[in-house]
């Protein structure tokens, strides 16, 4: 994917690097795969405790409950997070380059995940969570995804050439490919995401917890997932407008 073939990678060539991908970071960073792991598993104790799963209608008026809000932030802020390592290890296939952080990638990482965690905040406190203005607000947030995939992966391999607006001009002219592309990706896992939610209502009660774990393991490769295919569409834009994403491998590797 780091050649120059990736100017020409395919929607299934793609799909397949980003699930490779991910499944060997979980395996090779499995502590790393749990922090978003633990985050939902608290969004749902914080969601029994509230009576959520009570019944659907429980779920309905408790949707936008404060504490459910706030752990639900706290879990988006920690799906972005591991971005940096797994970034990293698609990049160079390496664990304990992986592991390493210099504190060029880490600037530019942290400028990054405060543009994402600003995002996600006015997204869940400030805009509408109902309709369609909800809606307009997914579709806006993934088109900013799309656009802002090259700074993300930039970012986290310490790479200051691309930033917000170098980020936007390379991804732009992929715009309609990457939409499809990460939405493509994430649904495999998407759907049994809302599933699992779906059994932890309405199932049987002995059912509760198990969907729940379940789905909880499930989002940590979910994120994973997410990443990878937003470091594969970068790597993809990037070949194609003929700048480099992936710099060399920082002094300390060598």
């Amino acid at each position: 994917m780091l050649s120059e073939q990736a100017s020409a990678t395919t929607f299934w060539q793609g799909l397949k690097a980003t699930y490779t991908g991910s499944v060997a970071f979980l395996v090779a960073h499995p502590l790393l795969a749990l922090v978003p792991v633990v985050f939902e598993i608290a969004q749902h104790v914080v969601e029994v405790r509230i009576g959520l799963y009570a019944s659907i209608a429980a779920a309905k008026a408790l949707e936008h409950d404060p504490w459910r809000m706030g752990f639900g932030f706290l879990k988006l802020v920690a799906l972005m997070v591991p971005g940096y390592w797994i970034a990293r290890f698609l990049a160079w296939h390496d664990a304990e380059l992986t592991r390493r952080a210099d504190s060029c990638s880490m600037m530019l990482f942290g400028g990054y995940l405060a543009f994402g965690i600003v995002t996600a905040a006015v997204q869940l406190f400030v805009l509408p969570q109902t309709g369609s203005a909800l809606l307009a607000s997914l579709l806006a947030g993934q088109v900013i995804g799309c656009l802002l995939a090259g700074w993300g992966a930039a970012a986290a391999l310490g790479n200051p050439m691309i930033g917000p607006f170098e980020s936007i001009r390379i991804m732009a002219r992929q715009l309609p490919w990457t939409f499809g592309f990460l939405l493509a990706a994430m649904l495999p896992l998407m759907i049994p995401h809302y599933v699992l939610g779906a059994l932890a209502l309405i199932g049987p009660r002995p059912l509760l917890w198990p969907a729940l774990i379940v789905d909880a393991l499930l989002v940590g490769w979910l994120t994973a997932v997410l990443v990878a295919s937003a470091f594969v569409a970068a790597i993809r834009a990037a070949a194609r407008a003929d700048v480099p994403l992936v710099p060399p491998l920082p002094a300390y590797s060598l």
